[in-house]
């Protein structure tokens, strides 16, 4: 039997667009919509409804970074504990994944454990991982032959719906003005961007058209020198100050914009995650009103050569 054939009967069955709609739902109601798992589920709704709106097509390759998948237990019943792993593909999979069934998600780490669709040895990102199952992914990861496992603890910002509809913006100087970013600004952003990678162009491209972003620009040239972008929890994300315009208050000026303008087009908790090491984020975020909600690693998982 083949690798495709497996995969149709893989113990990872994938939810519908109802499905998942209750998931959100289902989400919401045990955490609130601070929640990061309900703010993944939201903004790929979200998503969902702009590429449908724009006539995108699910396969459209140019978008595909905008495409999560969903995925349940097969005999599972998402319903009762809430089990979900997502796979979503962009410069390496990403692989996000929570249950709340009691005594070590018996029904999660099954998935896990049995699925041939997460891609161990190939490079994959696990995203937002539970404290309380990173051990025992890890471990999981080594058996599946990744020799090297990069893990970084981060914090979950949050700043509620309503302080984020009025975030204070410090006012801009002079010599400098405010634009989203355009399509034409993708190539120079990418040029700089450490995470960059096969695919991460048509990424930014679609971030830049379906999502809200800003820069900053000298006024006398027009020249882009700092900007920010809404991420897939729609919060804050990518944020850089180029070297040349350090030190002049551009990255707060960015971040109180950012959350205010999404704060007041989508009824949503501001989020950022930060590196736990990241004083200097952490510091910002919290002079605009934000404050530390969860602590979960990021693991990434370094290919198999």
């Amino acid at each position: 039997m083949g690798i495709n054939a497996d995969k149709d009967i893989d113990i990872l069955r994938p939810l519908s667009d109802n499905e998942v709609d209750e998931l959100l739902g289902l989400y919401e109601r045990k955490y609130g919509p601070q929640n990061f798992h309900y703010l993944l589920l939201y903004n790929q709704r979200k998503w969902d409804c702009q590429l449908a709106a724009a006539g995108i097509a699910r396969n459209d390759p140019a978008y595909i970074s905008l495409r999560k998948q969903f995925y349940t237990h097969r005999q599972g019943d998402f319903r009762r504990f809430g089990t979900y792993v997502s796979l979503h593909r962009d410069i390496v999979q990403s692989v996000s994944f929570f249950s709340w069934q009691p005594e070590g998600a018996r029904e999660l780490f099954e998935c896990l454990e049995r699925t041939k669709r997460i891609e161990w040895t190939r490079g994959a990102l696990l995203t937002n991982v539970d404290l309380a199952f990173c051990e025992r992914v890890k471990a999981l990861a080594a058996q599946r032959g990744v020799t090297t496992i990069n893990a970084r603890q981060c914090f979950g910002m949050v700043l509620s719906h309503p302080r984020a509809c009025t975030a204070e913006v410090p006012e801009l100087l002079s010599e400098f003005e405010l634009r989203p970013l355009r399509d034409e600004d993708a190539p120079m952003v990418h040029a700089i961007w450490p995470n960059k990678g096969e695919g991460s162009l048509a990424y930014l491209r679609a971030l830049i058209k379906f999502n809200k972003t800003i820069g900053a620009c000298r006024s006398d040239t027009g020249e882009l020198i700092a900007w920010i972008f809404q991420n897939d929890f729609s919060g804050l994300g990518m944020l850089q100050v180029l070297p040349k315009a350090e030190r002049r208050g551009l990255g707060g000026l960015l971040a109180a914009a950012i959350t205010r303008r999404i704060a007041r087009v989508e009824q949503v908790t501001l989020t950022a995650w930060i590196v736990a090491t990241n004083w200097r984020s952490e510091a910002l975020l919290k002079r605009i009103g934000y404050h530390q909600d969860v602590i979960n690693e990021w693991i990434k998982l370094e290919p198999v050569p």
